[in-house]
């Protein structure tokens, strides 16, 4: 297949192609909707300042939505020799059109392609994420509700001490995917905006309505400046597998928890057997593997960002092909993310408190600073009373101090949790995300009928 760059008919180095277009086909195949999208809104902007004309356009926007509807059959598939999407979707425009294919690439550049591509991959992938983790929260904070009444050892240092609660160690987990979801929707910001028409980074010679193109694809803003256009590539990326690291890190934390919960000397869980393995020597084996492979992907995620960062920071301003070896970090991080997400949804959904063995592990030393607390409410200074609890552990009455526990005082704690707090908030970032869904889906929906 002939290359855009390639100015005569001499046969590309085999050997030398493979190692220039390595994974990138098999990616780029993720990006062919997108490609097409973005080639819709630069064209109806050619035909807006009279590059094109409306019949040239016409026929433009139907060989493309031609390519979206062979996409979707499978029958749209990069292969060996067609370099990256953009020259398969270029190639099969010109192949079907002739001369009005070949001008569809006017003022464009194959860098501010691949940008708006993953741009647009990445807004689309990260609304699906987004809606994913509401969900997440939403069970984590119906699930801490559910169970704030059962006692739960706390500890620090992996030893027993304070009393806690099934209901505080899961809501942890709402409010730290709370802080998530915000570090979240800053990195979905960066990423909302348009680098269309900043061309190889250094603008073009030709009056490019690059308003009307951001508008068109649904960016919030244009990205001004041409060369930063170029020079933001692995500054955004990194920013968005950070946000996903953020997501990550409270999963693979929940992870390590079941994992250490229902070990026999715990046992303070059943998990449900349709979400365990079992060995293939051993008879006994329930293995909740898919908690450690959780707890695992948060590092396959953070060696991802060490390579974006790695490979874009100290780059020359401009486009450097180096960038081309971000791409499989950065779209393996995004749809690892989606499972990621998916599987800690099972996980959660598999566990149940075993509320006997959970009461018999209180022991009475967890109580042993409520009842410091409780001399000192009498009077006594609490270093008086950390001493004189010390030398008397056996004597705590844990019954009575147990149920004075579970009625709390301050905020957030065992008995104060201010869950219904959690689920206002959820209630209000549900409005946020379906407002930025809903324009994506109505900006898609005009830009394939335009």
């Amino acid at each position: 297949m002939k290359k855009l760059w390639q100015k005569d008919t001499i046969e590309y180095n085999k050997t030398l192609e493979k190692f220039l277009t390595g994974e990138d086909l098999v990616l780029d195949q993720k990006l062919v909707v997108f490609d097409v999208y973005g080639s819709l809104a630069h064209g109806a902007m050619l035909e807006k300042i009279g590059i094109l004309t409306k019949v040239e356009y016409k026929s433009l926007s139907g060989g493309l939505k031609e390519i979206l509807f062979l996409y979707k059959k499978g029958a749209f598939t990069l292969q060996f020799g067609d370099e990256d999407v953009h020259t398969k979707v270029e190639n099969h425009l010109t192949e079907k059109l002739g001369d009005v294919g070949k001008k569809i690439h006017t003022g464009r550049s194959r860098n501010d392609q691949i940008l708006v591509d993953l741009r647009l991959y990445t807004k689309s992938s990260m609304l699906t994420i987004w809606e994913e983790l509401l969900s997440l929260m939403q069970l984590f904070g119906q699930k801490a509700q559910m169970y704030q009444g059962i006692p739960m050892p706390g500890y620090t240092h992996m030893q027993k001490a304070m009393p806690s609660s099934v209901g505080m160690w899961l809501g942890a987990y709402t409010e730290g995917l709370m802080d998530s979801l915000q570090v979240f929707k800053i990195a979905f910001g960066m990423n909302d905006q348009s680098p269309l028409g900043s061309g190889a980074g250094y603008g073009v010679s030709l009056p490019l309505d690059r308003e009307y193109t951001a508008s068109l694809l649904g960016f919030k803003k244009v990205q001004n400046n041409s060369l930063y256009c170029q020079n933001s590539r692995g500054k955004i990326e990194s920013t968005v597998v950070f946000a996903l690291l953020q997501v990550l890190f409270d999963i693979s934390k929940f992870a390590t928890d079941v994992m250490l919960f229902t070990t026999s000397e715990y046992d303070f869980f059943s998990v449900s057997d349709d979400v365990t393995s079992g060995s293939s020597i051993m008879p006994q084996k329930k293995n909740v593997d898919i908690a450690e492979l959780l707890r695992s992907k948060i590092h396959v995620i953070h060696a991802n960002l060490i390579q974006i960062i790695g490979i874009s920071s100290n780059l020359p301003s401009g486009y450097n092909r180096d960038v081309q070896d971000m791409k499989k970090p950065f779209i393996e991080s995004i749809e690892l993310t989606k499972d990621c997400i998916e599987v800690a949804k099972l996980l959660l959904q598999s566990i149940t408190p075993k509320k006997e063995n959970l009461l018999k592990a209180m022991t009475s030393e967890l109580y042993a600073t409520q009842a410091a607390y409780e001399l000192t409410q009498k009077g006594m200074p609490f270093r008086d009373a950390y001493v004189k609890v010390g030398k008397d552990l056996k004597n705590i009455d844990k019954t009575a101090l147990q149920k004075r526990k579970l009625t709390g005082i301050h905020t957030g704690s065992v008995g104060n949790l201010q869950i219904d707090i959690f689920f206002k908030s959820l209630t209000k970032e549900k409005k946020i995300y379906s407002q930025e869904k809903s324009i994506y889906e109505e900006v898609i929906q005009k830009l394939i009928t335009i």
